[in-house]
């Protein structure tokens, strides 16, 4: 076998890996949330009404920045609610911003201007809809300070990776496959970037740097001297790192589109786009406390429980009631088997009133509830009706405008 279908058939075997990886796992959120978002033993009674707390999930972000300045990595942190660890989210540095009306397009990476973070770190919020609670912009020695208690790491890369210096020449940084590389290789990848290389060869590498950082610390570090209490919030970049890097770590990396020449693209930039029914999934589950929702006035806040399990049936509710006008503001995975048919619980029946939704998700139940989630005022537990309704119906009806999925 020469080197070259070598290496193509090892391409391809980290490929399939990381594909099935991506299909079956669910960040933390989703798993474990039935169990930890909500606390049953923790809440307020008010007129007979029992409201449940959402334990704290704040965001940190997290960016790497090259010798020349240049943000290489766009990573965002959802501490796990009430206990140590979390979610790293891996977004591509060259992701498409929200702008208004009017303005330029532009992509997130753009907005760090001579070494001030605040007009990017408002962009990343827009994109997620998020409040972030710590920034950390990270250089090499910044990375190699972090990154030292973790130690060397096992990873695993679908293609070399080769960085561009300051002077024009291009070295290798790490190579395809499986490796045991030290914390300053680690950073390397993290910081790399080929010139002319699209964003699209490189997001994987970010992915598979965090995946072997989050296997690495397993259950933990056990950090000594630990300055951080898992029930508040971190005053700061380093205390929100040391909480997470003290209990287990899953990884998330959004999808992406390259955004084509045209309109949103008029200069033809290595630009991506990211899938808003994803963004709103991800965040209203490994992060709900820290969502800001729509901002539209008299939007109804909606928790989504799900048995299936399926990051595909939890997203496509999620883009079915953002097309109504809800704020989905909590998502979870909770044990199954599913019910036929979908229920929704609400306290107030008022809120059912004139909202369409059997058009979006098919047949359901309703039930008067006196227990809700601090903030929500539907509670939709999905059943099998609405499987078999999205996928006899994949379109949304007619009359619905909805942001582009583009």
């Amino acid at each position: 076998m020469t080197a070259i279908v070598q290496r193509q058939k090892q391409r391809l075997l980290v490929a399939l890996c990381c594909g099935i990886a991506s299909a079956l796992m669910l960040p933390a959120g989703l798993v474990i949330g039935y169990n930890s978002v909500l606390n049953s033993n923790s809440g307020t009674n008010v007129n007979d009404i029992k409201t449940l707390k959402i334990p704290d999930t704040p965001v940190a972000l997290l960016a790497t920045v090259n010798d020349s300045k240049e943000i290489t990595t766009v990573s965002v942190i959802a501490l796990a609610g009430g206990s140590f660890g979390g979610t790293i989210i891996s977004i591509p540095a060259k992701t498409q911003a929200e702008v208004a009306q009017g303005e330029a397009p532009r992509r997130i990476s753009d907005s760090y201007i001579d070494g001030d973070p605040s007009a990017f770190v408002a962009d990343v919020e827009g994109l997620l809809n998020v409040t972030v609670s710590a920034v950390g912009i990270l250089n090499r020695d910044d990375l190699l300070k972090l990154l030292g208690p973790v130690g060397p790491v096992e990873i695993l890369l679908d293609s070399d990776v080769r960085n561009t210096g300051a002077d024009g020449a291009t070295t290798l940084v790490a190579k395809t496959g499986k490796a045991t590389i030290d914390t300053f290789s680690l950073a390397g990848i993290l910081l790399a970037r080929e010139i002319d290389q699209s964003e699209s060869a490189r997001f994987n590498h970010h992915k598979s740097a965090w995946t072997a950082i989050a296997n690495t610390i397993g259950l933990g570090l056990r950090l000594q001297n630990l300055q951080t209490d898992p029930l508040e919030t971190p005053l700061d970049f380093a205390s929100f790192m040391q909480r997470l890097f003290n209990g287990p770590i899953q990884i998330w990396q959004f999808a992406a589109t390259a955004v084509p020449s045209g309109v949103d693209n008029p200069n033809s930039l290595d630009m991506f786009s990211l899938d808003p029914s994803e963004v709103t999934m991800i965040m209203a589950s490994v992060a709900p406390t820290s969502v800001t929702g729509s901002g539209v006035a008299g939007a109804l806040a909606v928790q989504v429980d799900s048995p299936f399990n399926d990051p595909a049936v939890s997203r496509e509710i999620v883009r079915r009631l953002v097309a109504i006008g809800f704020d989905v503001a909590l998502v979870r995975e909770v044990p199954g088997p599913p019910q036929e048919v979908t229920e929704i619980r609400y306290v107030d029946s008022n809120v059912l009133a004139n909202i369409g939704l059997q058009d979006f998700i098919g047949d359901f139940e309703t039930a008067q509830t006196r227990e809700r989630a601090q903030g929500i005022e539907l509670q939709i537990i999905l059943g099998k009706s609405f499987v078999a309704f999205s996928k006899d119906n994949p379109d949304l009806p007619a009359t619905t405008v909805v942001p582009s999925d583009e």
